[in-house]
C-alpha cells in the first residue's frame, strides 16, 4: 500500500508568506537563460542558484555548478536563511489559477513524503518515457546535496477527498507558510502537524494507486539515491526510502491538462505533398485564420469538430492566411488498437510529424506550449514552418495507460498550473540534514 509519511522540511525560515514568491521558482526543467536570469535577480537566496545554476563559459559539465549549488546550500544553512522544522508536517497547497479561456479554478493538494517503490512493484505509476541526460544531473545535484530539491507532483482517485477535506480543518492564518502571486498564480501554503489530522489522511489514502503527473526524471533518480545510500551500507537513513511529492485528487475541479501544441521549424515536404499524404487517414477542411486574439476560437473549434466527429482533431497552420483542420477517419478496425496508439498525441507523433512532415522531433526543431494564441503567432513568423494545435489528453487515458504500463509520447500532458520549487525541501541526508 501507498506509505506517506509526514517530514522535517528544510524551508525558508526568515521569509515572510508575502515574500515567498521572491525566493522560491518554477521548476528547474522549465528554465531557459531568460527564465534563470531573471529569478537570479529576484533575491540573491533564491532556490533556482541550488536546482539550475549558471553554467560558466568555460565549463564543459555539470560538476563546477553542482559544486557551487551545495555550497549555497551550506552557507544559507550556517546563515540561518534556510532551517529544518523542530516538527514532522504535512503541508496543505492551494493553487488559485485562470485558464486561457478565462475559467478561474483552484487546485487543492498537499506536500508529503511518499514511500518509493519501484514501477510495477506496487502502487505508484508512470506515464511518461524519461531520458538519462537530466538524471544524470538531478543524481549528482541531489545526491551531493542530500535533499529531494524538488517535489514530484502525483494524484490519486477518491470521490469523497477525504485527505484534502482532513487537511482543510487545520488551515488558518496562524500555520500560514507562503501566500503570493506570480505570473497569474496564487500560491498558498500552511503547516499541519496535528497528528490526528495526519493519521486520517494516511488512512485515506490506503488502497489508492498515484499516477506520477510531473517530474519523472525525479522520481527515478529518488530511487536511484536510494539503491546508493543501501550501496554505502546507509541501511538505517530511512528519509532515503521517501521522496518528496505533492498529492492532489484526480476528482478535484483544479485537475487540468493542458494541451501541449507543437511548433516545427523544419519540415522535409512541401504543404501539398503532405496533404495528399494523409489524406488516407484525414479529411480537411481549410478555414481562414482569424487572426490576433483568435486562439480561444481554434481551441473551441477543435473540442467542437471532436465531439461532432467522434474523432481525433488537429490544427495544422503554415501562417499563411489558413488553417487547416485534420479530422481523422475512422473504421472498425481502429477500434481494436491498443489505446495508447489511438491517443491524439500519438497519432500527430506518428501520422502527421513523422510521415506526414517527416520532421525531426530533435528539441532544436520543436517547441511546445499549452497557449493556442502563442502557437498561432509563432506561425505567422518565419522561425516556424508548420504549427500543430490539438485537444488536451484526458486524465483517464493517462491512468488506464499508466496502469497498463505504457508510456506515452514525449510531451503529451502538461498538467497546469506547475508547482512551486523551494517552498519545502526534504533533506535525507549531509550535507542538507546536518
Amino acid at each position: 500500500m501507498v506509505d506517506i509519511k509526514p517530514f522535517r522540511a528544510l524551508r525558508y525560515a526568515k521569509v515572510s508568506p508575502g515574500d515567498m514568491g521572491d525566493v522560491t521558482s518554477p521548476p528547474y526543467d522549465v528554465f531557459n537563460d531568460e527564465l534563470q536570469d531573471l529569478f537570479y535577480k529576484k533575491h540573491p537566496s533564491n532556490i533556482v542558484r541550488l536546482i539550475q545554476g549558471k553554467k560558466e563559459s568555460n565549463e564543459n559539465n555539470d560538476e563546477a555548478r553542482v559544486t557551487r549549488a551545495i555550497e549555497f546550500l551550506k552557507n544559507w544553512k550556517k546563515e540561518g536563511i534556510l532551517s529544518i522544522d523542530e516538527n514532522p508536517c504535512l503541508f496543505p497547497y492551494r493553487q488559485t489559477f485562470t485558464l486561457p479561456d478565462g475559467k478561474k479554478l483552484e487546485r487543492n493538494s498537499f506536500f508529503t513524503t511518499v514511500k518509493l517503490e519501484e514501477y510495477g512493484k506496487g502502487e505508484i505509476f508512470p506515464h511518461e518515457q524519461t531520458f538519462p541526460k537530466p538524471k544524470g544531473y538531478l543524481l549528482d545535484l541531489w545526491g551531493r546535496s542530500g535533499a529531494h530539491l524538488g517535489p514530484i507532483f502525483s494524484f490519486y482517485d477518491d470521490a469523497q477527498d477525504l485527505a484534502i477535506n482532513s487537511l482543510s480543518l487545520s488551515i488558518s492564518n496562524t500555520n500560514l507558510l507562503a501566500d503570493f502571486e506570480e505570473e497569474g498564480v496564487r500560491h498558498e501554503l500552511w503547516f499541519c502537524d496535528d497528528k490526528n489530522i495526519i493519521d486520517s489522511v494516511k488512512s485515506s489514502l490506503t488502497g489508492k494507486d498515484i499516477f506520477i503527473a510531473d517530474g519523472h526524471h525525479r522520481y527515478e533518480t529518488s530511487l536511484n539515491l536510494h539503491e546508493l545510500q543501501v550501496e554505502k551500507e546507509d541501511k538505517d537513513n530511512m528519509e532515503s526510502h521517501y521522496t518528496l511529492m505533492c498529492l492532489a485528487n484526480l476528482k478535484d475541479p483544479g485537475m487540468i491538462i493542458l494541451p501541449t501544441h507543437r511548433m516545427i521549424r523544419e519540415i522535409n515536404t512541401t504543404i501539398p505533398d503532405f496533404l495528399s499524404s494523409i489524406s488516407k487517414y484525414y479529411n480537411v477542411v481549410e478555414e481562414p485564420d482569424p487572426g490576433e486574439n483568435g486562439g480561444k476560437l481554434v481551441s473551441d473549434k477543435l473540442k467542437k469538430l471532436s465531439i461532432d466527429n467522434n474523432s481525433s482533431v488537429f490544427c495544422f497552420s503554415d501562417g499563411k492566411g489558413v488553417l487547416r483542420y485534420l479530422i481523422r477517419k475512422g473504421n472498425q478496425e481502429e477500434k481494436e488498437r491498443n489505446p495508447l496508439d489511438t491517443l491524439d498525441v500519438s497519432l500527430l507523433q506518428s501520422e502527421i510529424i513523422d510521415d506526414g512532415l517527416k520532421a525531426s522531433h530533435d528539441d532544436g526543431n520543436m517547441s511546445f506550449t499549452p497557449d493556442p494564441e502563442e502557437a498561432l503567432s509563432f506561425a505567422r513568423t518565419e522561425e516556424f514552418k508548420a504549427v500543430l494545435l490539438l485537444n488536451s489528453t484526458p486524465i483517464d487515458s493517462v491512468c488506464e495507460i499508466a496502469k497498463n504500463g505504457g508510456k506515452m509520447p514525449h510531451k503529451s500532458t502538461y498538467f497546469y498550473p506547475k508547482l512551486r520549487t523551494g517552498l519545502v525541501i526534504h533533506p535525507f541526508s549531509s550535507p542538507a540534514i546536518d
